[in-house]
């Protein structure tokens, strides 16, 4: 069995599923609304900023999460938005889920290892 076969055939399976397929539909209907679409590309940058302040254990400034909460709450009374983010969230899911299956093999090994 080569896993580079399995890993181009996973991705095959990955452009296949339903929560691939369903994050594709709601972006491509949210990029119709050019308002809708700088609202999530703006959340999303900012969202980015917040998390590397955060990994680098920063205090992101409290502009940024009011800006934040107030882009969240736009985006969530809008419905096509709103179904990018859930969309976004069950791929995320879905991702870290088969994440975590690869990395088990190597996860296993390495407990072994450390037992001894």
């Amino acid at each position: 069995m080569n896993p580079y076969d399995k890993a181009h055939e996973l991705a095959r399976a990955i452009r296949a599923s339903g929560e691939f397929q369903e994050l594709k539909r709601t972006l491509e209907q949210a990029e119709q609304d050019q308002t809708g679409s700088k609202l999530l590309d703006r959340f999303r940058q900012l969202q980015m900023e917040y998390q590397q302040l955060q990994m680098k254990g920063e205090e992101p400034p409290r502009e940024t999460v009011r800006e934040l909460d107030d882009l969240l709450q736009k985006i969530g009374e809008k419905a096509e938005l709103r179904r990018v983010l859930e969309a976004e969230n069950r791929f995320g899911t879905l991702m870290g889920d088969i994440n975590r299956i690869v990395t088990e093999p190597v996860e296993e090994f390495y407990k072994s290892r450390w037992k001894k």
